[in-house]
């Protein structure tokens, strides 16, 4: 890339000899341009060029799965498949880091990703949302925007048939987009002199791109840039011997087009930190709200000159999901709300409720859109106090009473990171989070549940009426709010610390509009879905299974790997199970320790890049560790790691009487002792492997794996994932010790270069 005037001489032949010499402009130039240049010879210093790479390949990793989870249906409920792909097409390019490397990213496989995905041709795109739903073929999950329709046994198959080669070619795209990342980490890893300063150099670039990547989350910048910026590194990170052709500047030009029409329209669009949002006015009744392509939520307009116009809202809004259970209240001198969206509730709260209003949002950008677009401003108003904060993290650290507590329609459209294929609202409908929202009551306040329960998914009101009145010892009052204009129906749970609410329901009006709207499902059924707890918080599932649309995505993603890997995964050697089990053990941990630390300082994306960055951080003191001590023996080590992983498994941390934030610190300390010892384990072992990309390759295949089991949380619980940790690092510990690994646990005298 930083070319002198012999290779500026062979790249312009008509130059020649007589070229003018470079000036000093030029020079400067290109040695600026020489820093992101690939060597390919391995003699060379392969720690810049690492870092550099290590830096991209995550970035590329979190643009993949951020964007391919809005556009695609079944992608923004498990998210982590992306990140499995991803991880599947690393691990493939370690293993083929030996052979020749043309470019940073496969180019062709990105642009042809992009292309289908945003194409404008509305089947392709109803296929796509509806992708979820068809490769379930039952309603053993809420997939939220998707319903079951009867197509008859021949159009099922086939519609299933396609969604299947559909999610099956966006993951081989994804995993060929990354394996020339994975070929280049490999490679200089390979030929580093120092294979832990090198593996430190991973970290820290993977570190780097996950906080680029945050800071273009916290400034709301589309895909259009993220990818702007990707093409733009793919023609700055390259080896000498690329060039950039007319072809390749097609598809990036083809590609940023494709992305920039997939925005355009009369639609306002803001990519928040979580979720696509799409506002588009619904003339003056206000707006309608889209997230990720799906319809979500709307800013309803109850001002006195759209009321004059609609007399039908005048006489219907009373019985609405947002006023009709303030009709329930007896004074709320303090009303806190739970998702507060755009301001539908504070508004009702306002014209109910002479007192303070606390509403909590975790999305700044719904927040935004409440504020600018609302008809009534209820965000505007002194009495209302917005908080920005995961719902569950404010009720734990909430101080005082409420008259009034109200669950909005919280029906999450993502996930909660892309460890993990729980929603960001997961905690918010545990039993756990309705107790600790008894606790927070006032003498006979009123806690007010809405969700919209509708088929085929009525079970989940029954768990909400079954979870409520395991609580609170009663069953709630529960009826069903239609829609009026933009009012958005709901199922409403009432329920009470004392008998106040009850003896107001007997009134005549309120008695009346209990009896005449009926929820949209049975309280009288013997087999109710258990409750969702902290431990198993999957309110969107009907049971303790695997759904069937997790169980078919998995098994696409299984055989894939399988097939991809079945020519480089050494099974034979017992080093290569040493870094598998090592690989899939860590990942399980990484996700055990992601979802726990949501619970104690909430679900945003913030808490998630700093917990994700600790353990990156923790590694590289693991590292640090291993080059000034060099550990003789790591029997210790396992020991110690299966020791700590065990109390952490046995330890009540919920049942500590500190505050939510002290005992999430502790919670962390605690777990990174088991990550410190894992990551000694790992970057000893890895210093004393002889194949350094393909021991790489197989702890990411590893870590594949300990993502697939992830599903198994759903019948088991987040919890007992520490066992299944546990387990795998048992086996690894079975692997160092066979004959063949034994130096494994035995002092590695020095690292030496591999050529």
């Amino acid at each position: 890339m930083g070319t002198n005037s012999a290779s500026a001489s062979k790249a312009n032949p008509a130059g020649g000899r007589h070229a003018a010499a470079p000036t000093g402009g030029q020079t400067w130039l290109g040695r600026f341009l020489s820093l992101f240049t690939l060597p390919e010879d391995p003699a060379s210093n392969s720690l810049r060029p690492l870092l550099l790479v290590s830096f991209v390949a995550l970035y590329m990793e979190v643009v993949l799965i951020r964007w391919i989870s809005t556009q695609v249906g079944v992608f923004a409920f498990f998210q982590n498949l992306a990140l499995i792909a991803c991880f599947l097409g690393f691990g493939l390019g370690c293993y083929r880091a030996s052979q020749k490397k043309r470019s940073l990213f496969d180019l062709y496989a990105l642009a042809l990703l992009i292309a289908i995905i945003d194409l404008p041709y509305v089947p392709l795109q109803r296929l796509l949302a509806g992708l979820s739903n068809n490769l379930a073929l039952s309603p053993d999950a809420a997939l939220w925007g998707f319903t079951f329709s009867k197509l008859g046994l021949t159009n099922t198959v086939l519609l299933s048939s396609l969604s299947l080669i559909a999610v099956a070619g966006f993951l081989i795209l994804v995993v060929a987009t990354m394996i020339p990342l994975g070929q280049w980490v490999g490679f200089y890893l390979d030929n580093a002199r120092n294979p832990v300063t090198a593996y430190s150099a991973n970290l820290l670039g993977s570190l780097a791109g996950i906080w680029l990547f945050a800071a273009a989350a916290f400034l709301w910048i589309p895909p259009l840039y993220w990818f702007a910026f990707a093409f733009l590194l793919f023609l700055l990170v390259r080896p000498k011997s690329a060039r950039v052709t007319a072809t390749v500047a097609v598809f990036i030009i083809a590609s940023l087009a494709f992305l920039r029409l997939s925005d355009s329209g009369k639609l306002l669009t803001i990519w928040s930190p979580y979720q696509k949002l799409q506002a588009q006015s619904a003339g003056d009744l206000g707006y309608n709200v889209r997230v990720n392509n799906v319809g979500y939520m709307t800013i309803a307009n109850l001002s006195p000159a759209v009321a004059a116009k609609h007399p039908e809202l005048a006489t219907y809004y009373e019985s609405s999901s947002y006023d009709a259970p303030f009709r329930f209240v007896k004074g709320c001198s303090r009303v806190l709300i739970v998702g507060a969206g755009a301001g539908n509730d504070a508004a009702a709260a306002l014209r109910h409720c002479s007192g303070q209003i606390d509403a909590v949002e975790i999305d700044p950008a719904i927040y935004h859109l409440g504020k600018h677009l609302h008809p009534q401003h209820p965000y505007l108003s002194p009495r209302v106090h917005v908080i920005l904060t995961d719902a569950r993290a404010f009720m734990r650290n909430a101080q005082g009473k409420y008259d009034v507590i109200l669950f909005g329609l919280l029906d999450s459209h993502t996930v909660l990171s892309d460890f993990s294929n729980m929603r960001i609202d997961n905690y918010v409908y545990t039993e756990e989070s309705f107790d600790e929202a008894r606790r927070l009551l006032a003498p006979n306040g009123v806690l007010i549940l809405k969700f919209e329960v509708r088929a085929p998914w009525t079970w989940m009101g029954q768990r909400f009426y079954e979870t409520l009145t395991r609580v609170f010892g009663t069953p709630p009052i529960t009826f069903y709010a239609r829609q009026y204009g933009a009012l958005l129906p709901g199922t409403v749970f009432l329920e009470s610390n004392g008998p106040g609410l009850w003896q107001r329901a007997t009134a005549p009006k309120l008695a009346a509009l209990i009896r005449d709207n009926p929820p949209p499902f049975s309280m009288q059924s013997s087999n109710l879905p258990s409750p969702a707890t902290d431990n198993w918080p999957y309110v969107y599932h009907r049971s303790h299974t695997i759904p069937r649309t997790y169980f078919s995505v998995s098994i696409i993603l299984l055989v894939l790997s399988i097939f991809l890997a079945r020519t480089s995964f050494e099974a034979r050697r017992r080093s290569t199970w040493l870094f598998f089990f090592l690989g899939a053990g860590f990942m399980l941990l990484e996700t055990q320790l992601v979802s726990r630390l949501a619970l104690f300082f909430g679900s945003t994306w913030l808490v998630n890049c700093i917990a994700l960055s600790a353990i990156l951080l923790v590694l590289v003191a693991a590292n640090v560790y291993v080059e000034r001590f060099r550990p003789r023996r790591l029997g210790v080590y396992f020991i110690i790691l299966l020791l700590s992983l065990m109390a952490n498994y046995l330890f009540p941390w919920e049942s500590l009487h500190f505050s939510a934030h002290a005992v999430g610190i502790l919670l962390s300390a605690a777990y990174a002792v088991s990550l410190f010892q894992a990551g000694v384990i790992f970057t000893e072992t890895f210093r004393g492997s002889e194949g350094r990309s393909a021991a790489f390759a197989a702890n990411i295949v590893g870590a594949v794996a300990g993502g697939l089991m992830q599903n198994l949380s759903f019948i088991l619980g987040i919890r007992d994932l520490l066992l299944l940790a546990a387990g795998f690092y048992v086996l690894a510990f079975v692997a160092a010790k066979s004959p063949s690994r034994v130096e494994a646990l035995a002092p590695v005298q020095d690292s030496t270069t591999i050529a």
